[in-house]
């Protein structure tokens, strides 16, 4: 645990810390989770969801916070730094194999490239493969190739060195598909694999220019595919395409090319004097198609991964339904449903009588799921307990038919305010239950926040393991605006 003071934690480590606090704090009454999210929020200035939540982090008046996110931090730069470390290690490796140079043959260009260019290319196609949503044509693919990506084995470290595995399954999502935890979960393996992969054309760019630098070495080309110099002359050319300008004297001349494939080299007995010279004209060429075709997409790759990695960090913080409950208690008006002073108390009264409470929050429309409660206590509950004013109520559930519900999805889709509904907590959560959520979200919008909250038989507030079992049930929804509240005292 850390101190609450001078707080100077990032965007990580919040979004793993702010949710399990807030799961924690579950234990608070809701209404004096009300009051304190609601007086916090009046002294902030951000608008920015994110900054927002972060803003009453920081403000929180607690002694002690999670270090969780510190730790799986250190553990994510743990992986981070293994892969730098294999992608150097497998560039100087590859680069040392590439340029082999013993002075008594030269350097094969057709090898080098074959090991330095063509299986970046191919890398780098099906990395882009990954990229989009996962949607019916791709999925099958891309969990092949997210299988065979570097940064699973990142993944795989990053579980070994976080000391909580649990919360790092959360973090990281495996199977979370579209979910927050999903989205972090392929940005983050991207970004690892392609950290590797630019470490990787970084220490092969400067192997080559050290052996460049401090041997004499000489370069050839060789094939069995039948191919003349003219038409390795036009193949050269149309690689050396994106710097011929830039670079001309990195583009192999044909007679450059006709001088150096290997069989005319046989016919000289060996090299003559001056001939490596001549030859290591195509070092500029090598090392400037190794850059391009290497490690220029690798770095396009690795901006844009961590580009999509800042935003799904965000949405790791703000999609989770319980920080979505805390941005509704900061951001839900307040109403007034008593005057601020207690009545006078009448001429057969010992004491003035007390102040009726004060509603917590706005209005709110409500849905009873199968009975769960009598339609005037379901508006008393709201307003007593999660401090809504119940302006539209209809009941679902109750029918066979599923238009039935569909239309009651219909009816109170239009208005303003939550959506809170109740449902019997000593039932299972089922299948109907679920699509009827799906429903009401493809009607109320994306934006509006739906509050389930299963009630006991007695009207009172479910206990914890009927409150458990329906945010793991609401949970498969995978919708961050969808999340349980029960409004216990």
């Amino acid at each position: 645990m850390t101190s609450s003071r001078h707080l100077d934690t990032t965007l990580f480590e919040d979004a793993v810390d702010v949710p399990l606090w807030l799961e924690g704090d579950r234990s608070t009454p809701y209404a004096a989770r009300v009051q304190r999210d609601r007086a916090l929020a009046t002294e902030l200035d951000a608008a920015d969801p994110v900054d927002r939540v972060r803003a009453w982090w920081r403000a929180l008046p607690i002694d002690e916070r999670p270090d969780a996110g510190r730790r799986l931090r250190a553990a994510r730069v743990l992986a981070t730094l293994t892969m730098l470390a294999l992608g150097t290690v497998g560039g100087i490796g590859v680069a040392l194999a590439a340029f082999r140079y013993d002075g008594t043959h030269p350097v094969n260009v057709v090898r080098l490239l074959a090991l330095l260019v063509a299986p970046q290319l191919v890398l780098v196609a099906l990395t882009l493969l990954m990229l989009p949503p996962r949607v019916p044509g791709l999925r099958a693919v891309q969990d092949a190739l997210a299988a065979l990506n570097p940064g699973a084995l990142a993944e795989s470290l990053f579980r070994r060195f976080a000391p909580d595995s649990a919360v790092a399954a959360r973090i990281v999502g495996v199977g979370a598909g579209r979910t927050a935890s999903g989205r972090f979960a392929k940005w983050q393996m991207l970004t690892w694999s392609q950290t590797a992969a630019v470490a990787f054309n970084v220490a092969a760019l400067v192997t080559a220019f050290l052996l460049i630098t401090f041997t004499d070495l000489a370069f050839g080309w060789s094939t069995t595919l039948a191919l003349d110099p003219p038409t390795v002359s036009r193949i050269v050319a149309a690689i050396a395409w994106p710097w011929h300008e830039l670079a001309p004297s990195a583009v192999p001349s044909l007679e450059l090319i006709e001088r150096s494939q290997f069989f005319r080299l046989e016919a000289l007995n060996g090299f003559a004097a001056g001939a490596s010279r001549e030859l290591a004209g195509w070092w500029s060429f090598t090392v400037l198609a190794i850059a391009c075709y290497g490690l220029a997409p690798r770095i396009v790759l690795l901006a844009f991964s961590a580009w999509r990695l800042h935003v799904a960090t965000r949405a790791l913080l703000v999609e989770d339904p319980r920080v979505a409950a805390l941005l509704d208690r900061m951001t839900t008006p307040a109403i007034e449903t008593a005057a601020d002073e207690p009545e006078t108390a009448g001429p057969d009264d010992v004491e003035a009588a007390a102040p009726a409470p004060r509603a917590l929050g706005g209005p709110a429309r409500g849905v009873i799921w199968s009975h769960g409660i009598a339609p005037d206590i379901a508006r008393d509950y709201a307003r007593e307990r999660l401090g809504f004013e119940l302006t539209a109520l209809v009941e679902a559930g109750g029918s066979p038919e599923l238009q039935a519900d569909l239309r009651a999805a219909d009816e109170i889709a239009s208005g303003t305010g939550p959506l809170v509904v109740f449902t019997p907590a000593w039932e299972p959560p089922l299948l109907e239950f679920l699509d009827f959520l799906t429903a009401l979200r493809e009607r109320a919008g994306p934006d509006a926040s739906i509050v389930v909250t299963p009630v006991a038989e007695t009207v009172e507030p479910a206990g914890d393991v009927e409150r458990d079992t329906w945010a793991r049930a609401v949970g498969r929804l995978a919708d961050p605006r969808v999340y349980v509240e029960t409004g216990a005292a």
